[in-house]
């Protein structure tokens, strides 16, 4: 039987029926193929109905983006991204249809790393809107909020000796889309010289209103796998969107419950990186993992801060 408190709400948490009927639906729609979940997006559907192809404005968002890229010389370097998700199964090539599918449009954010190189990493817009058309995000479910309270992790992280801080590689692009009409409302292009080519994902991509909805809900989900215990408490509860922060006075079990947390994730894809502790014994389990942060200032930001 579905109910919130199965998923860590409180029972006094007061919900609509639209909630509860769209929170079911997309919970029976939860399956496991080839080690990773796949899920069915919850639409609006009169709304979406209404939301335009937007293939001109993608197009011409793409030459801009294109240009800039190029007097930057990392154009190379934004078309590389692509081109391991298509390696890795991530975006696939589709032919032409651009009436029949929605295209979004997208940017490169830069960041620099290491003081010397800059990471380059797309971001879709899903909320691109023209002429008074609906957005592809307003059409969307967006689910209910089942993030981990801020400031509770904070005064968590506070309060104890010992603190595990760890974050899962490429969470939301490794919750697969289940219908192929959900497929076709995440198209985009890329130009590689002068050739146009149109390309899907096949996860939920960043920039969806409903993904942090549906990977926190998919994480809880994956817990009740298991049985109830530290491990599947934590990722119920210790998990704020990607990022896992966990603390204790216990140094042991703080380790063991790092691996216990890793292996429970590896098992649908969802693998540990940029992890830390203060826990010098615990640091070199994550070393000799290849899970170990690689940059290290002696300050480490906990959810951003």
């Amino acid at each position: 039987m579905f109910s919130f408190e199965s998923i860590g709400l409180p029972p006094d948490e007061k919900f609509s029926t639209l909630n509860e009927e769209k929170v079911k639906q997309f919970r029976d729609s939860i399956t496991y193929k080839d080690g990773l979940y796949h899920v069915q997006l919850q639409w609006y559907e009169d709304k979406l109905k209404s939301v335009p192809s937007n293939y001109n404005a993608a197009i011409q968002v793409l030459e801009k983006v294109n240009k800039d890229l190029e007097k930057k010389n990392l154009y190379n370097q934004y078309l590389q991204v692509f081109q391991q998700q298509e390696d890795e199964g991530i975006i696939e090539e589709i032919i032409e249809q651009f009436k029949d599918y929605i295209w979004i449009p997208h940017r490169p954010v830069l960041k620099l790393r290491d003081q010397t190189t800059t990471k380059v990493r797309p971001v879709f817009n899903c909320s691109y809107k023209h002429k008074g058309s609906v957005l592809l995000n307003e059409a969307a479910y967006p689910g209910v909020n089942l993030m981990s309270n801020m400031l509770k992790l904070m005064i968590r992280f506070r309060t104890n000796r010992y603190v595990l801080l760890a974050g899962i590689r490429k969470a939301f692009l490794m919750i697969r889309l289940a219908l192929e009409k959900d497929h076709n409302r995440f198209c985009f292009f890329l130009k590689k010289g002068e050739k146009l080519h149109c390309y899907r994902y096949n996860p939920l991509i960043f920039g969806f209103n409903a993904s942090t909805f549906i990977l926190n809900y998919v994480l809880k989900f994956h817990a009740e796998k298991f049985p109830l215990d530290e491990c599947s408490e934590a990722l119920k509860s210790s998990f704020y969107v990607d990022n896992l922060v966990k603390t204790t006075n216990n140094a042991e079990n703080l380790s063991d419950l790092y691996t216990s947390v890793r292996e429970h994730l590896q098992k649908v894809n969802f693998n540990l990186q940029s992890c830390n502790s203060n826990c010098v014994t615990l640091q070199k389990k994550m070393e000799a993992d290849g899970t170990l942060s690689g940059f290290y200032s002696g300050w480490k930001k906990v959810l951003g801060y």
